[in-house]
This record gives C-alpha cells, sequence and structure tokens, in this order.
C-alpha cells in the first residue's frame, strides 16, 4: 500500500511538472562577421534569465552561422553571444502570448584582430560553452554556498551527477580521474580533489574524454578512453595559499576536523590536506587501502592455512548475486594526511608526487540469518559477529614524464607503500535443522597482527616516427609484496544429536599462527603500429609476464600439560610456493572514419601454472599448462557529434588457484572443509556490451542504454557435501552459465520548475549452478528497479529535489527443496538547501526505506533524517559556524538480502546512530569574492 502511494504521488508530480513545462517560444538568427560578411560557426549563445542572469539553455551555430532555440517559456530574456575570436554580445528580447516566436535576423561580430574603431563589449564568460570536445562550465555562474567544496560546484552544473558516497557522473558516465590545471592531484582518487579543494578556487570545470597513452601516441581513438574533469583555477589562486580549515565536536563523543592548504604558482602546484572523525565522513577513497590489504591477506593466506572467515557455518565465496536495503557502514573512524607536489623540472621533466598516510578503524556488529538448500531438505544458519580492525597505511606515488626530443619520451612511476594492521572478530553461530532443531553451536574468537611492504615500478619507453600513426612503444612492470603476520585463534563447537537435542561431541581449537609471504612479478610489452593509408593500421604486440609467490605458515596448538604454544599442527602448517607466467602475441587492425571506427584482432597466450604445498608432512606438486585464442573486436557509430552506438566483444580466461588445485585438504574451518581438484579446467568467457548514447549538451537532455551479456564455459563453482552439520566443498566446472545486466537512464530539463528530471532502470538476470549432495541446483536471479529525482532549483536560494527507487529481486531454485525467492525494496527521499537572510544557511535531507519479505524480525521501514544550520561571519564570510543533526530520528539501521545459488541470507547491522555536532569552519581566502558572486559585465572601450 505505501508503495502504490508513494509511485502514485511521484508519477502526479512529475506529470504535473511535464505539463506545466510546456514551452512556446523561439529565437533564432545567423552570424556574421563584421568585415567579411562571412557566417561564423561554432559560436556559442547561452540564453539566460533577464533579471537575475540564471542559466536557461545554451547552444551553438552550425557551419551556416545560423542558431535556434525552442520550446521557451514565457518571459524576459538575454542571449549572450561569444566565441573565442570575436567580442561578445548582448541581445535582449521576451517571449509573450502575443509575440511568442523572435528572429534577430543577421547579427554582426566584430573580430578581436581587426576592428580598432570604438567598439562597447561586454567582457563576460559564457555559462556553458563547447571547446572542441570539452564542455567548459564557468564557475562563477553557478551559485553554492560560501565555504562550499568542489563537490557541492558540481552538483549545480547541468550534465554532472554527484551519487550520495562522492562519485561523479558526467553525460551518465563514470568520472575515473580529476585533475588540477590538467595535473593528477594525490593520485588518481576523485575524491580527494571534489572533497578537499574549495569551489570558490575554480574558474573552469572542463569535462572531457581523455585517451588512453597509446592513442595519444598513434593518434587513433582505441576506445579506451576514460571521461575526465580539469579543474581551472582562478589566477589569484596561483600567487598565494588558499584552502580552508574545520573542526567540530559533538554528542556521543562524535567530532569530526579537516584543513587543506593550497599554494600555486605557475606549474608548481603544493597542497596539504588532513582530516580525523570518528562520525563515517570521508575525504578520500578507501579502495587503493582496501585492495592492498586484501593483496597482503593472499601473501598471508598462502595455501591451506588461510585466516579463518567468520562465518564459520556458511560459504561466502558465491555470496553477493543481489543485494537490497539500507546502508551497511557500521562505525568508522578515520584519520588521514597527505601531501601533493607537482612541478616542471627542468624544461623537459614534468614531475608528479604525493604522499598519503591513513588511519582507518571499522567496528561492524551483524547479525544473519540463512537458509541453505540441499538436495531434498533445508537447513538453518544464524550468526552474530563483531569486528574491530585497525589499518595504518603509508602511500608514496612518484611519476616523472621525460621528454627526450621531438620523438622520443620516458615516464618512470615508482610507488612505494607500507600497511600494519590490526583485525579481530568474534563469532557465535548455530546450525539448524529444517524442523528449527539445533544441530551445531558455537563460537570463535579470531585475531591478527600484520605489517607488509609493497614496492611497483613501471618504465615506459615511446617513440614516434615521422610518419603519422608508425609507432613503438616498451613498457616494464615489476612488483614486490612482502608480509609478516601473527594470530591467534579459539573456537569451541557443540555438535547435538536430532533425537533428543543431547551434545554428541564437542571440538574445541586454541592455537597461535605464524605467517610470511612474498611476491615477485615481472611484465614486459613491445607494442607496433604501423599505418594503412591515413585512416587504418597494423597493431603488433608481445607480451611476456611471471610472478612467484611464496607464503609459510606455522600453526601451533596449546599444549595443556605446560600452558604454551608448542605442539605443532601439520594439518594446518604449510610451505608454500607458486609460479604463474605466459608469453602472449598479439595482431589488431584498428580503422577510423568520420562517422565510425572498427577495430578487430586478437592475441595467443600460453600460461602455466606451478605450485608446490608441502603440507602434513607430504609434498603436493601442480602443474598445468593452459593455451588460448583470445579473439577481440569494437564498432562504433556516430550518427552525430553527440550521438554513437558502441559495441564491444572480449574474451577472457581465469585460471584456477593453487588453493583450488592442491588436493592437500584445507580443515582451518573445522564446519567448512575445503578440498581441492587438480583436474579443474581454465574459465572461458564470452563479454559482449553494447552503449548508446544520445547528449544534447545545450538543452541538457540525454539517453544512455548499457547492455552487457557473458557466457562462461568451464566455470567454477563449488560441489558440496553436507553431512552432521559439516560441508566439504571441492571447485568443479560446469557450463551454462550467464549473466546479463542493463541499464537506461533518461534526463531532461523541466524548466518551469527550474528543474532537472532524471529517470532510470536497471535490470539484470544470472544463471548459475551449483553442486549440493550430488544433485546439480541451478539458480536464476531477475532483478528489475526503477528510479526518478527531479533536481529543482525554485529561486536563487532555495534548492528542493525528490527521488523515489523500487527494487523487484526474484530468484529461482532448481532443487525441489528451494523456496523461491522474492523480495521488494523501497526509497524515497527528499532534499532541501535554503539560503536564509542574514548569512543563515539551512539543509535538510529525508530518506524513508522500506524493505518487505525478509525474514521475521529484518523487515524494515527506515525513516532516515538529517538537518543543518550554519551561520557565515568574519571579514569576507570567512568564517563558518554550523549544527548538524544526524539521524534525528534514531532509526538508522543496516538491513539487506542476498539470495545466493544455495541460501537466502537476511542481514541486519549496527549503524552510527543520532548526534549532534558543533562546528567551526575558516577559509584562507584572498579576497571576499565567494563562489557565485558576480562581478557584472565590464564595458570595455577599443579605439
Amino acid at each position: 500500500m505505501a508503495m502504490k502511494k508513494g509511485v502514485l504521488f511521484f508519477l502526479c508530480l512529475v506529470m504535473s511538472a511535464m505539463v506545466s513545462a510546456q514551452r512556446i517560444g523561439t529565437v533564432k538568427g545567423v552570424l556574421t562577421d563584421s568585415l567579411s560578411k562571412q557566417s561564423i560557426a561554432g559560436a556559442t549563445l547561452t540564453l539566460m534569465q533577464r533579471k537575475d542572469s540564471s542559466l536557461v539553455s545554451f547552444t551553438m551555430t552550425d557551419a551556416s552561422g545560423r542558431f535556434e532555440l525552442r520550446n521557451l517559456p514565457l518571459g524576459d530574456f538575454r542571449l549572450l553571444v561569444t566565441h573565442v575570436n570575436y567580442y561578445n554580445r548582448s541581445l535582449y528580447f521576451s517571449v509573450t502570448q502575443d509575440q511568442k516566436d523572435k528572429d534577430f535576423g543577421t547579427v554582426i561580430l566584430y573580430d578581436k584582430s581587426k576592428i580598432l574603431e570604438e567598439v562597447v563589449v561586454t567582457a563576460e564568460a559564457p555559462p556553458v560553452t563547447m571547446i572542441a570536445d570539452t564542455i567548459q562550465y564557468n564557475a562563477g555562474s553557478f551559485r553554492v554556498q560560501p565555504n562550499a567544496s568542489v563537490e557541492d560546484l558540481l552538483k549545480k552544473l547541468p550534465g554532472v551527477k554527484v551519487e550520495k558516497d562522492g562519485t561523479v557522473k558526467a553525460q551518465g558516465e563514470k568520472v575515473n580521474r580529476v585533475l588540477v590545471d590538467g595535473k593528477e592531484f594525490f593520485g588518481n582518487d576523485p575524491k580527494i580533489a571534489t572533497r578537499n579543494l574549495p569551489a570558490d578556487a575554480v574558474d573552469k570545470v572542463q569535462v572531457y574524454d581523455r585517451m588512453s597513452a597509446q592513442s595519444q601516441l598513434t593518434g587513433f581513438d582505441d576506445g579506451n578512453s576514460e571521461k575526465t574533469i580539469n579543474l581551472k583555477l582562478k589566477k589569484d589562486k596561483k600567487k598565494g595559499l588558499f584552502g580552508k580549515a574545520m573542526a567540530g565536536g559533538g554528542t556521543n563523543d562524535r567530532y569530526e576536523s579537516r584543513f587543506n592548504i593550497n599554494s600555486f604558482k605557475g606549474a608548481r602546484q603544493f597542497s596539504v590536506i588532513g582530516m580525523g572523525n570518528n562520525n563515517n565522513a570521508e575525504g578520500f577513497s578507501f579502495m587503493d587501502m582496501l585492495n592492498f590489504t586484501g593483496e597482503l591477506n593472499r601473501l598471508r593466506q598462502g595455501g591451506s592455512g588461510g585466516n579463518i572467515n567468520i562465518t564459520l557455518g556458511g560459504d561466502d565465496a558465491n555470496a553477493g548475486m543481489a543485494g537490497m536495503g539500507g546502508s551497511n557502514t557500521g562505525i568508522n573512524t578515520t584519520w588521514g594526511t597527505g601531501i601533493n607536489y607537482n612541478n616542471i623540472i627542468g624544461k623537459k621533466t614534468d614531475l608528479q608526487s604525493n604522499y598519503f598516510y591513513s588511519y582507518f578503524n571499522p567496528y561492524t556488529d551483524t547479525r544473519l540469518n540463512r537458509q541453505y538448500f540441499l538436495a531434498d531438505s533445508t537447513y538453518y544458519y544464524n550468526q552474530h559477529a563483531q569486528s574491530d580492525n585497525s589499518t595504518h597505511s603509508h602511500r608514496l606515488n612518484l611519476n616523472a614524464d621525460i621528454v627526450i626530443d621531438t620523438f622520443h619520451s620516458l615516464r618512470v612511476s615508482p610507488s612505494l607503500g607500507y600497511q600494519r594492521g590490526n583485525n579481530a572478530v568474534f563469532s557465535e553461530y548455530e546450525n539448524l535443522s529444517d524442523q528449527k532443531v539445533m544441530t551445531v553451536d558455537g563460537f570463535s574468537r579470531n585475531l591478527t597482527r600484520s605489517e607488509g611492504l609493497n614496492l611497483r615500478n613501471e618504465l615506459l619507453f615511446r617513440k614516434k616516427f615521422r610518419r603519422k600513426g608508425r609507432t613503438f612503444s616498451l613498457s616494464l612492470q615489476n612488483s614486490f609484496n612482502n608480509s609478516e603476520g601473527t594470530g591467534s585463534f579459539v573456537s569451541v563447537n557443540n555438535f547435538y544429536s536430532p533425537l533428543n537435542g543431547s551434545v554428541l561431541r564437542r571440538d574445541s581449537l586454541d592455537q597461535r599462527n605464524n605467517t610470511k609471504g612474498e611476491l615477485n612479478g615481472y611484465t614486459a610489452r613491445m607494442v607496433y603500429t604501423e599505418p594503412l593509408g591515413k585512416r587504418s593500421l597494423l597493431e603488433f604486440s608481445v607480451a611476456n609476464s611471471g610472478t612467484r609467490s611464496t607464503s609459510n605458515r606455522e600453526t601451533f596448538d596449546l599444549n595443556k600439560l605446560t600452558g604454551s604454544y608448542n605442539q605443532l599442527n601439520p594439518l594446518l602448517s604449510n610451505d608454500f610456493q607458486n609460479r604463474y607466467g605466459y608469453w602472449q602475441g598479439g595482431l589488431r587492425y584498428r580503422m577510423q572514419r568520420r562517422k565510425f571506427s572498427l577495430a578487430m584482432g586478437g592475441s595467443w597466450q600460453h600460461a602455466e601454472l606451478e605450485g608446490k604445498i608441502r603440507a602434513a608432512n607430504k609434498d603436493s606438486v601442480i602443474k598445468k599448462p593452459f593455451t588460448n585464442f583470445l579473439p577481440n573486436a569494437r564498432f562504433q557509430y556516430n550518427f552525430t557529434r553527440y550521438r554513437n552506438l558502441t559495441l564491444n566483444y572480449t574474451t577472457l580466461t581465469n585460471q584456477p588457484t593453487v588453493q583450488q588445485l592442491q588436493p592437500v585438504p584445507d580443515i582451518s574451518n573445522p564446519l567448512n572443509i575445503r578440498l581441492g581438484n587438480p583436474d579443474l579446467k581454465q574459465e572461458y568467457s564470452h563479454l559482449v556490451r553494447a552503449q548508446f548514447s544520445s547528449i544534447n549538451p545545450f538543452k541538457n537532455r540525454n539517453l544512455f542504454v548499457f547492455l552487457n551479456l557473458m557466457k562462461t564455459d568451464n566455470k567454477i563453482v563449488n560441489e558440496d557435501v553436507v553431512a552432521n552439520g559439516i560441508k566439504t566443498s571441492r571447485p568443479v566446472n560446469v557450463n551454462g552459465i550467464y549473466n546479463f545486466t542493463g541499464e537506461i537512464s533518461v534526463g531532461a530539463p523541466v524548466r518551469a520548475l527550474k528543474a532537472s528530471l532524471n529517470v532510470s532502470s536497471s535490470l539484470g538476470y544470472f544463471r548459475n549452478k551449483q553442486i549440493i549432495n550430488g544433485v546439480m541446483n541451478t539458480s536464476q536471479t531477475f532483478m528489475a528497479g526503477p528510479d526518478l529525482r527531479l533536481d529543482m532549483g525554485l529561486t536563487e536560494k532555495l534548492n528542493w529535489s525528490v527521488s523515489a527507487g523500487v527494487n523487484y529481486n526474484y530468484t529461482d531454485y532448481s532443487l525441489a527443496s528451494a523456496i523461491d525467492a522474492r523480495y521488494i525494496s523501497q526509497r524515497y527521499g527528499t532534499e532541501l538547501d535554503w539560503q536564509l537572510p542574514k548569512n543563515f544557511f539551512f539543509s535538510t535531507d529525508f530518506t524513508y526505506t522500506i524493505n518487505d519479505q525478509l525474514s521475521q524480525g529484518f523487515n524494515a521501514r527506515v525513516p532516515f533524517w538529517n538537518a543543518s544550520i550554519s551561520k557565515q561571519f568574519l571579514r569576507f564570510n570567512r568564517g563558518e559556524l554550523r549544527l548538524r543533526a544526524f539521524d534525528l530520528l534514531k532509526q538508522n539501521l543496516g538491513v539487506s538480502r542476498t539470495s545466493n545459488q544455495n541460501y537466502i541470507e537476511d542481514l541486519r547491522q549496527v549503524n552510527l546512530q543520532r548526534f549532534f555536532l558543533l562546528s567551526f569552519t575558516y577559509s584562507l581566502n584572498k579576497n571576499g569574492l565567494g563562489q557565485g558572486a558576480t562581478t557584472g559585465g565590464m564595458r570595455i572601450i577599443t579605439r
């Protein structure tokens, strides 16, 4: 009922907005040079409200110098005409019921290089303009609150969207890189720039597709470009210090602080940032840190003696097929500081460097219920787990681009990382039969300490020949990882009789372990391109790669007689060595035409995997060769400059790990024993991707369609045998695995509300298999979810947005004992920003989440409400005092559901709840012209 009311309300809102947004006006004309009388192509025409210069629309003149803007609302307008070679000109007109169309006829512009007579022009930058394939926004034309960050500015730009987690999308594509004056800012993490740089330091925001290094070398687009934002700073910000500092404290011992100090001059860029909080606030991404942690964990685990999985009764190998529900963020404490330095050394070396230190301490408290499906019955697993982990991480990145001469260049990119971590996990769990009779219960405590070193280096030599398209490049990469750790593990498991509930036996473990791991690897790759005419080329490539890793684990049981841990457990100790290498040769043909581009080819690859495991006093040697041909193709057709269709076909392989191949059993988890399978084959996947994009940057309208289809042969899945509360898993190969995902997104302005409307929907179909007690279980999951968002700039000082989304998930199982999973999640939200008199600012956001059809105790309707009020003061409004309220209703819960190949899981996580925080921010600005202030039109008289 709630869903129907919510959807009905939102549809009525959208319908009324669209009806009220009907347009009746038109403006058109032709631009002509004052002297040559020839038409002017590529000029930008920006339409603004006359009263406040707020942006209405913009367009560009065609090859004949003509322009036309349709569907204009009633009102008084100013049309700003700009071109890089001509003086600006403003045209004024009105759209009324009696006068709907305006034809300016021939509009004359004056050439800057030739006109010396008296000319009155206006020195004014248009809000949005096109420079080749780059969309450029004038930051001063978009009003944000004082002391706002770049992230707040990006939210105002047409065609740019900022997600809740800080992810930036431009024209529907994720922005992977944010540059500052063309240079990387603290590496390639966009959030460091968007969340730490002040908005009032930015003059222009440029959005474009950055070509890959190979494409820049050859001049032929290889389809590997990435969406990039470049922040051009104001000139006065390049002559001194700018930035801001904030500190605050609140109830429940919550605190938050951050600062950034920047000094830019010419090519030299120097920045220092820092932050610290225990309220889950982010100023950067944790992905690099988490990936580094994962690498060290894999090194520590080595062969059969890996770390204990906290889900002792379950198997997480295939989890996460589908999810729903709230925010599972736990409670995080974060500290971080970093230095970024970029400069031109001499005349030929472009140096970019950064160092970053971070401390990350996530605390989680989760409860989960699972229902497992067997061939002829089911069983249940319940768990309560708490984890308190902490990681200290240091990261140093250097990059030197050296121009040897016109045809030769060298890039050197070393990086160094060090990490130290402490992990503590406590878990209580139980297994129940299909009649809800206890079969197993127990608890475990797992403590680990570890430290690791990571070193990477890359050399890239590039050579251009005189003939365009003929190039040669050689890249060498090497990496070194080293880690050491100690741990302790305690567990007690009780096995019960299904007849009378008596304890049949009790198993306990009390152990200490020491781990060491090391990895050395290299990759060498040569690429030569030869042009075939002016519009096509052949690409030849050859590569060789090799890695060698070692891992040693010693596990000692408690000696109850002496109280010391001196009894070596041979079943949980191992010495592991692994070598993997490959040779690869490839040939690719690329053709580029005005309307389309085509690339097709393939590569031959021969790989060898060799592993040696010494465990349980016996040696196991695994040798596996893999030989494959990997075809690929790409086709892109450009209907217009802003509308294209792209088709990609790729093949990829995934070799089994030595852990999956080794015949030595892994009994480190007594309830979840793992066996290896030396007969495993390599996975081979075919991936087809289709993408259609239609963008109208002048009217802020867009349409995006993404489709992905993947078929995998010899997919590695689990074959499980469950008996007496113990599950034994063995990897096997199966065929018939399919994944399909799709997304469609439509965006358009609703000018009557000064708003933009975005409607999107995602689709997913997943077909997987797993063998349980000798019976094949095929699961088919279907997901679909529409999402709507309306962002309204009701006035200069009041912004309001509303959103609604529904996610439907259905999973069908072939096992007779399985119960098909069907559930729905709904989310409704609103956000409001309001500039009040006397330099007061108010903002609030509210989200209402409804989870239905989950297991008992996990269904939830969660209202989540935040609000803040702030006051600007001191000279030039450099000071800000802000009071924030988080989770006013004290209802923040993390609830989610996951449907898997052989189980359904409901999870509830403890999240951060209501607190109030008072903070003070001081801005280091040189003058009082904050973001959004206007300088007006400057009249220039040229004689």
